[in-house]
């Protein structure tokens, strides 16, 4: 007798052969492991901070827009040149970006023998491609009128 089981499969939430690398404009949101609160702590926002500014040396490719660091995610807009030589994909800067400042806040937390919880991500990300300058202009907005942090 053959077992009846349900098969799960991820789905992801980006847009079907979509270029992610494609040049133009993005707006990411990241939010904490268990939405915890845990951008509230002075140490961990500088770090989120540095990396955020420190991504353009990694990647060339890349502009830096607005960024927001609320208590429990961050939001950002990031624009990509694909005219640039090997420029990245938005994946690659987002993974980047969570990887990065992650292993600074393990360090931190190393260096000051804290024990605080050195895992500061969930899974994935949120992103929407941005069409035009309006659209723009409401994500500026939306980013700059949620500023509690930062």
């Amino acid at each position: 007798m053959k077992e009846d089981r349900k098969e799960w499969h991820f789905q992801s939430k980006r847009l079907y052969q979509r270029d992610y690398g494609a040049s133009g404009a993005y707006f990411v949101t990241i939010c904490t492991y268990q939405r915890q609160p845990c951008f509230k702590i002075p140490a961990l926002e500088k770090i989120l901070k540095q990396q955020w500014q420190e991504l353009p040396q990694r990647f060339p490719g890349i502009n830096l827009d607005c960024f927001v660091i609320m208590p429990d995610h961050v939001h950002f807009i990031v624009w990509i040149n694909a005219r640039i030589p090997s420029s990245p994909t938005l994946p690659q800067i987002v993974g980047a970006y969570k990887s990065l400042s992650a292993v600074a806040w393990l360090r931190h937390l190393k260096e000051t023998r804290s024990d605080a919880n050195g895992r500061i991500w969930q899974k994935g990300y949120d992103d929407r491609i941005i069409r035009d300058k309006q659209e723009l202009e409401r994500t500026r907005r939306y980013i700059q009128n949620n500023t509690i942090i930062g």
